[in-house]
């Protein structure tokens, strides 16, 4: 046979054995709004970049019904309820036999129930701002086509593999889940997976960890805890937000200024029975919130005619061991105003609930967690001489290190055993109500 002939019969054949085993084309399907199959409504516009770059070509099918990544997926989203998830919402009953017409739309209903399964997987079954104004976590964007791409070439199961949170705490967790025979522990399992899912997945090789339902803070290292420190966080009225940030800086000797809302809430009240409570605790009082606002005479001003809601004033607290912030504060700028700092009232840390503030956390010997924080850049007696100057002093820190406001009712600790925290803020209670049915 001739070189050309017998090199078209090759081509031919490949061809036609490539078509063989090609999943079932949807470019039919693509460019409607909605696709019903059975009981089911497809929504193809989220599927519709990957399919066109294949020109309509599937992936969890072939001639006969579903291929072996379609039995896989199938499979794997049967077992969602080990990650805490429903297997209905994402695959409804899967019939046994498949008619030949109805393949393109399974073969949608099995992406859109891939993405569906990972982007929860990934990013969590609620938005994390669902439950609160105070937490403002930002939901994970994610790479679908990029997703079903990878299936494709290496199988769904690797794939939901790496969308699984890469935390030691949610894997614990997870094993937990499959152990727990209890359907109430169950659900606070995975109330507290579901955060998991929230926090960003690479949180810094060293990074802080605050877990305002335990009340501690932690500095962690490539997920060990290398420091351990109780806190105090906010008053239930107070909540202290949820959010991840990074630390830039340390101020020793810090002034306070107190807020509109405490000045005219709390203060307000005080000076009307006692002009002089400002100048007992070493505060000064300036005509507006401008830097450059006289000081006023706090004798001077009418009280009585000072809205509480509009507070007019300024007030600031001068550095000393008056100051509600004590010796220094740890500074990650935000639009909640919260930071770590110290405080005068160190009564407050030996008490097992510990919700005291009006938001911001404070630190059960924070000289001692500078020191850790700088390292070796800060001593204890370079951190003395620098309060002994009494004056306000910014150490910047060179890397900036992450820190991560959490809220867990549940830990895993360093020996394995679960240890259970009473859910101050009522977060679980909405995530629970979204993810169980009721809200």
């Amino acid at each position: 046979m001739h070189f050309t002939k017998i090199a078209a019969v090759l081509i031919f054949t490949s061809f036609v054995g490539t078509t063989a085993s090609q999943g079932a084309n949807v470019s039919g399907l693509l460019e409607k709004q909605a696709v019903k199959w059975r009981s089911s409504t497809i929504s193809p516009g989220p599927l519709r970049k990957f399919y066109k770059s294949r020109h309509g070509r599937g992936i969890w099918t072939d001639d006969e019904g579903l291929n072996d990544r379609g039995k896989k997926i199938v499979e794997l989203i049967a077992k969602a309820r080990e990650d805490g998830l429903i297997p209905s919402d994402y695959i409804k009953k899967f019939p046994k036999k498949l008619k030949t017409d109805e393949l393109p739309s399974v073969e949608l209903y099995l992406s859109q129930a891939f993405w569906r399964f990972g982007r929860d997987l990934y990013a969590g079954r609620t938005t994390p701002s669902v439950s609160a104004p105070d937490i403002v976590i930002s939901r994970k964007k994610y790479d679908l086509s990029g997703w079903l791409v990878k299936a494709g070439r290496r199988g769904p199961g690797i794939v939901i593999d790496e969308l699984r949170p890469p935390h030691q705490q949610y894997a614990e967790l997870r094993k937990k889940l499959a152990k727990t025979k209890n359907r109430r522990k169950a659900r606070k399992i995975i109330v507290n997976m579901e955060r998991w899912r929230w926090l960003p997945r690479k949180m810094g090789r060293r990074h802080v960890l605050v877990n305002q339902a335990s009340y501690e803070m932690f500095i962690r290292t490539n997920d060990k805890i290398v420091d351990r420190r109780r806190v105090v966080v906010g008053k239930p009225y107070h909540k202290t937000p949820m959010f991840s940030h990074a630390i830039t800086y340390a101020e020793f000797n810090p002034t306070w200024t107190v807020s509109r809302s405490i000045a005219g809430e709390e203060f307000l009240p005080k000076l009307r029975r006692n002009s002089s409570y400002l100048e007992k605790r070493d505060y000064k009082i300036y005509a507006s919130w401008d830097k450059d606002a006289e000081e006023l005479d706090v004798k001077k001003v009418n009280w009585r005619k000072v809205s509480s809601k509009d507070f007019p004033y300024r007030i600031v607290q001068s550095p000393g061991k008056k100051n509600a912030l004590g010796k220094v504060k740890f500074m990650f700028p935000n639009r909640f105003k919260i930071y770590l700092h110290d405080t005068p009232s160190k009564r407050l840390f030996k008490n097992s609930r510990r919700a005291y503030s009006h938001g911001c956390i404070r630190i059960q010997k924070p000289l001692e967690f500078a020191t850790k924080l700088f390292k070796s850049r800060l001593s204890k007696s370079k951190i003395d001489k620098i309060l002994e100057r009494e004056s306000t002093t910014i150490v910047k820190m060179r890397r900036s290190v992450p820190i991560h406001l959490t809220y867990f009712t549940l830990w895993i600790d360093e020996k394995g055993k679960m240890k259970s925290y009473k859910d101050v803020y009522k977060r679980d209670r909405m995530v629970g109500r979204i993810l169980f049915g009721g809200a």
